[in-house]
């Protein structure tokens, strides 16, 4: 896959895995569900927490 599709490939499950988090959905469920590493679901879900402080 070139790495302009690749980016959007990871741009969109980043997107879902966050919507999925704002729902409240549990990190673990988020993981299996979008491919994403639990690391970088925490990561995301760490991101969330940043917003809402704005």
């Amino acid at each position: 896959m070139c790495d302009a599709v690749q980016k959007l490939v990871d741009e969109s499950k980043d997107e879902i895995a966050l919507n999925l988090l704002r729902e409240q959905v549990s990190p673990e469920l988020v993981s299996k569900a979008t491919g994403l590493s639990m690391e970088r679901v925490l990561e995301l879900q760490a991101s969330l927490g940043e917003e809402s402080a704005d």
